[in-house]
């Protein structure tokens, strides 16, 4: 034997003459494939300048001084290239690719690539120690399945399947705190896909099942009701005042139902009912409702949950005595506080903002979680902001209140109205700042005209409105004249507004 059988070192033959010839042929070996690194793999012709001891992998076609040396190592020795012959198990490190390779004696293949493939593993762990119930087992923070492209030989689709042998076996994922069941999804024993929950691990609740034989979904513990929502006019839809978007001081109305809260306030609706609310939004919630939703005399130690649509900031918010934020964000978001036993009486809601926001479907409701937020009928709605404020409606132009009326004495005009819908208690007036018209009347006046003579009613020191003798459901307007009025006493007629001129009933909380 002349050369050893893995790396081909020549071997010292017995009493061979220049043994340092053949003894420094084979170190040269051994310092080109111990640790063996090439620059580039798959070359097919020399460098024009090569160093001194340079490594490569020849590829295929390979020509010039490497023609015929296809799958060999080249190395340049002593200003001429050798060629090695690779033996399977030989791994080489590509300098340009920062990649090893490792040949299995017909080619050279990526060191990763006996990885790619790993079939029948027993068990696995990542990060853990996997056992013999869970064979596979890992400890992390976050893991991602990608749906592999067309372009990388997929579907760009992703489906992961899981399969059980029977309908009698269970098929499901465990939700877990501590350790501890809490909640259950899958085929548990049946083949109806389910949902269920557990307070401690051990006793289930069914919360959903869903028939595979015709997708019926059943709630086997019942579904709770969509709560009510505590804010009237929460669509911003019902605007008897006619407000149309004008600075509002503290205390005075805009949308029916809201006023502005300490500070001024500037509130609009676009057609798509998103609110646009700058300054102190106010709306007290009547106490009474806790006796229709909760059997109660107040809302005192209940929890409320404020939620709202598309909040384009954060907005500050008073619910009774509690303050919170409500966040914002795209779609749902809420904030939840509870009312402290003390507070008996009615609820104020408070929402505040530096700036302008926007936002849809504001709702308040009983509970610690937010429910879909209704649209009530417009008809209804208006009639329950009815129950705090009647705008009088007149025909005609100018507007002709269709109430008669009676000039009681010299300084005295009475006229009944009915209303169309009770209101929470005996009202009071409400109008603009009139001024009263001998004749027909324009903008903000007021006008009485007799009936039987066609003459419109005068006075003399002034007039001011009143309610006499009001109920929740009827009530007197009385205008009084400082003086007295012109005409006889029993005078019958009708009263006229101007253009811009209103007077309503309200009993506002």
């Amino acid at each position: 034997m002349t050369t050893t059988p893995h790396l081909a070192l020549p071997l010292l033959a017995a009493a061979q003459a220049q043994k340092h010839v053949t003894h420094n042929e084979a170190i040269a070996i051994l310092d080109a494939l111990v640790q063996l690194a090439v620059r580039e793999r798959n070359r097919t012709s020399p460098p024009a300048s090569p160093e001194e001891g340079e490594r490569y992998l020849v590829g295929e076609g390979a020509g010039g001084a490497f023609a015929g040396h296809e799958g060999t190592i080249a190395l340049f020795d002593l200003g001429a290239w050798r060629f090695l012959a690779p033996r399977a198990g030989w791994c080489a490190y590509v300098e340009a690719e920062s990649l090893l390779l490792v040949f299995d004696g017909t080619a050279w293949k990526e060191a990763g690539s006996c990885l790619r493939a790993i079939d029948r593993l027993d068990r696995l762990g990542i990060g853990t120690e996997a056992d013999a119930l869970n064979r596979l087992a890992a400890n992390l923070n976050a893991a991602l399945f990608d749906a592999r492209r067309g372009d990388q030989g997929g579907t760009d689709d992703l489906r992961l399947v899981l399969n059980k042998p029977a309908a009698r076996n269970v098929l499901s994922l465990i939700f877990q705190t501590g350790y501890s069941g809490r909640a259950e999804a899958g085929l548990t024993g049946v083949d109806d896909f389910s949902l269920r929950v557990s307070p401690d691990g051990s006793t289930w609740l069914d919360a959903v099942k869903v028939d595979n034989r015709t997708g019926v979904v059943s709630f086997p513990r019942g579904t709770a009701p969509v709560g009510a929502n505590l804010i009237m006019n929460s669509a911003f839809t019902v605007n008897q005042r006619g407000y149309t978007g004008s600075l509002l001081i503290p205390g005075t109305y805009g949308f029916d139902r809201w006023k502005a809260g300490s500070g001024s306030l500037v509130l609009s609706r676009a057609a798509d009912g998103t609110i646009s609310l700058q300054g102190s939004a106010e709306q007290t919630i009547d106490a009474s409702l806790a006796e229709t939703l909760l059997g109660a005399p107040s809302f005192a130690g209940c929890t409320l949950t404020l939620s709202v649509s598309d909040l384009s900031q954060p907005v500050a918010a008073t619910i009774g005595t509690r303050e919170a934020i409500l966040p914002a964000g795209p779609g749902r978001t809420s904030v939840t506080v509870t009312l402290d036993a003390s507070e008996t009486g009615h609820i104020r809601l408070l929402l505040t903002t530096s700036s302008t926001v926007t936002f849809k479907r504001l709702k308040l409701e009983v509970g610690p979680n937010p429910t879909p937020w209704l649209r009530e009928p417009a008809d209804i709605e208006e009639m329950r902001c009815r129950r705090y404020y009647q705008r009088l409606s007149v025909t005609g132009v100018p507007g002709v209140l269709p109430c008669l009326g009676l000039r009681r004495n010299a300084n005295l005009i009475d006229i009944p109205v009915p209303m169309t819908s009770p209101m929470r208690a005996a009202p009071a007036v409400a109008t603009n700042a009139f001024s009263w018209a001998a004749a027909s009347p324009t903008g903000g006046q007021f006008g009485f005209l007799d009936s039987t003579t066609g003459t419109w009613i005068g006075q003399s020191g002034g007039v001011s409105v009143s309610v006499a003798a009001s109920s929740p459901s009827s009530a007197i307007l009385r205008f009084q004249a400082a003086t007295s009025f012109t005409g006889a006493a029993g005078a019958a007629g009708f009263l006229h507004l101007g253009s811009s001129a209103h007077i309503g009933l309200q009993a506002e909380i």
